[in-house]
């Protein structure tokens, strides 16, 4: 099994760390509807970039 040479100390420790940090979504808002979404994705009602590109369910439809 492999032994560490040396003990690795907080700093070292906290500067491989410093990369690990989540970024936060990027959100944009809908020229169409003004819906707010991610960035590169569709809003919930199917528009992107202010077109529809999909025709959604709604939940009356999903019902029946």
């Amino acid at each position: 099994m492999a032994v560490q040479k040396s003990r690795r100390t907080p700093s070292t420790r906290g500067m491989r760390r410093s990369h690990d940090a989540l970024s936060s979504k990027l959100l944009s808002i809908d020229k169409t509807s003004g819906e707010t979404h991610i960035r590169h994705h569709m809003t919930k009602d199917g528009f992107y970039r202010g077109r529809q590109v999909v025709q959604v369910k709604s939940a009356a439809d999903i019902e029946e």
